[in-house]
């Protein structure tokens, strides 16, 4: 594969400087890949999307890149960039955006929040979809379902609902298993527990997983997360679905493909 126009996506924080960028662009002039910077208030061409900065640009590009259905990369400017293709010293590996390259397929997740019988939030997700208690808030109590069929009861400070991809991001750090990014599957893992019985769990990627809101009204209401970003405040009785989307990411792979090397050398 190769592409003509890529987007530019630098870091919504602004750590990226604008000499990094340029130097990006320099690179890009170099090997004849057309570019342009993005801009929510504008309309954009484009066949891939180039993200500049950590993990969280990268889940922030994410959502152009599979809305348009365009492969996406992130060249690490930022801390961890677990998810980086490649490091911001590797610029001159860009030239295989016009040689040809390899894609890589993530799966994502589809998630619905279904209040009184109506959706009344959705999302879809590359990472994780959370459901947490707010910080002022009681402790958070969940029904998890799958297909159906009930698994667990949580008292807990939330649960995480991961992919493959967000398996060694936050479900991780919460005790969850790291699951090669070649499967398919979705992992739900507890977040601190009131249980000793309660265990991190993966699923089939089949699955249609279903957390039920428990708490009372006057326990207050839990948050719904989705990479990151607040999609929902939670009421008792609501009922957040989380299935396999119909969409995939393609991540461009412009280096070898070292899964436990990478995972190794970041986390260490």
């Amino acid at each position: 594969m190769t592409v003509g126009k890529v987007l530019i996506f630098p870091s919504p924080k602004g750590n990226v400087s604008d000499n990094n960028i340029k130097q990006v662009e320099e690179y890009l002039d170099r090997f004849g890949v057309l570019h342009e910077r993005y801009s929510p208030d504008l309309e954009h061409d484009f066949d891939a999307v180039i993200a500049l900065g950590g993990d969280g640009t990268m889940l922030n590009a994410a959502r152009v890149a599979f809305r348009r259905g365009t492969p996406i990369m992130c060249i690490n400017f930022g801390t961890l960039g677990y998810m980086s293709g490649l490091e911001n010293s590797e610029l001159d590996m860009l030239e295989s955006l016009k040689l040809g390259f390899e894609t890589e397929k993530r799966m994502l997740l589809d998630v619905k929040v279904e209040r009184n019988g109506s959706i009344v939030a959705e999302c879809t997700s590359l990472n994780e979809a959370v459901i947490a208690r707010k910080a002022d808030g009681d402790i958070a109590m969940l029904e998890l379902r799958c297909d159906g069929a009930l698994v667990c009861d949580y008292r807990a400070d939330g649960i995480i609902i991961a992919t493959p991809t967000g398996s060694s991001a936050y479900a991780m750090s919460a005790g969850g298993p790291i699951i090669d990014t070649k499967l398919d599957a979705v992992c739900v893992c507890p977040i601190c527990p009131h249980s000793l019985g309660a265990r991190a769990m993966v699923f089939s990627p089949n699955s249609h997983l279903e957390a039920v809101i428990m708490n009372g009204e006057e326990r207050g209401n839990d948050l719904l997360i989705a990479d990151g970003k607040a999609i929902a405040e939670l009421k008792f009785g609501d009922k957040v679905s989380a299935t396999r989307s119909d969409k995939t990411l393609e991540l461009i792979k412009l280096k070898k493909d070292a899964f436990y090397e990478t995972l190794y050398n970041k986390m260490s």
